[in-house]
């Protein structure tokens, strides 16, 4: 049942999320964003099980995804969808004043000029990881194919991860591929030498990630770990909460990128594209865990 029938509807069923991307730009379709994570899971179950009769399955399904994002950067089809491969790399010069000064710089994508105003709303490490006079597409692209290389041995996570629209927004240069190679290297590749290095490393890019070590210990009950992120967490704000405790409150915690300390309304995170990498990593991830984790909370609700 399994072969290279199903193989070829797979890396059709993987350029289909593509599709259902653009769908997502348009206005009041942003809730696409759930079809294209569900047949994400799908894609990765279906190639798990096909992947032993089709040993060059996932290595395809990884290669067309990087030939799409490729094409992406190099021809803008599919691309421009973020202000960040602009405004992350720029935050470094505003140093120590990076939550008490906001970012103001046009910049020009695909033939439009924008104008970018706001406070950097990020931990103060994911700013400095970019490459001098490279496009920061290429620094998250090249983010995502380590992230895939490190778990290339589970034909699972390693085929969803692969679903291009995965791709594509890393060739969109967002900011969230560098923290999620962080974490993969940390808690799913972990060395026996460096690993504590990549989870504190992590701890200082995106709040996202900050969330799921701490919650990775928690699950595991290392307390004493999962109080050593927050720890780490606050070492990394330490120099401007010196500088300015309120600009780190309203663009840290809060999460607020304008002058006042107003925060998104919850609404906004609901179908944004790129906050929902995170819990499909999880699941890609972590796939056995979550499901023993759903299984023990379901039992402790209705008991049989």
């Amino acid at each position: 049942m399994w072969g290279k029938g199903t193989a070829i509807l797979l890396g059709l069923t993987g350029l289909g999320t593509l599709a259902l991307l653009v769908g997502t730009t348009i206005a009041g379709c942003a809730w696409l964003i759930v079809p294209i994570v569900a047949i994400t899971i799908l894609l990765a179950e279906a190639a798990r099980r096909t992947a032993p009769l089709v040993p060059l399955l996932v290595p395809g399904l990884i290669a067309v995804a990087l030939v799409a994002a490729v094409v992406s950067i190099v021809t803008g089809r599919l691309n421009g969808l973020s202000d960040e491969p602009y405004s992350t790399p720029a935050y470094a010069g505003l140093g120590l004043a990076m939550y008490s000064q906001p970012l103001s710089f046009h910049y020009v994508q695909y033939g439009a000029v924008h104008f970018e105003q706001s406070y950097d709303v990020y931990l103060p490490l994911l700013t400095y990881v970019q490459v001098p006079g490279l496009d920061y597409r290429w620094v998250a692209l090249a983010a995502w194919a380590g992230m895939v290389y490190l778990i290339r041995r589970d034909a699972f996570a390693a085929a969803g991860l692969s679903a291009p629209w995965v791709a594509i927004l890393a060739a969109n240069g967002q900011n969230d591929f560098v923290p999620l190679l962080a974490i993969t290297a940390a808690l799913v590749w972990r060395p026996p030498r460096g690993r504590w290095a990549a989870e504190i490393v992590s701890l200082g890019l995106k709040q996202f990630a900050n969330v799921l070590v701490f919650g990775f210990h928690l699950v595991r009950r290392e307390y004493l770990y999962a109080a050593g992120a927050v720890a780490v967490t606050l070492a990394f704000l330490a120099p401007f909460l010196l500088v300015d405790p309120s600009g780190v409150w309203c663009h840290v915690v809060v999460g607020a990128p304008g002058a006042n300390c107003q925060g998104h309304p919850w609404t906004f995170f609901v179908f944004k594209r790129n906050y929902w990498l995170y819990p499909t990593w999880v699941f890609l991830a972590f796939r056995q865990g979550v499901l023993a984790l759903a299984r023990s909370v379901r039992g402790r609700l209705f008991p049989a």
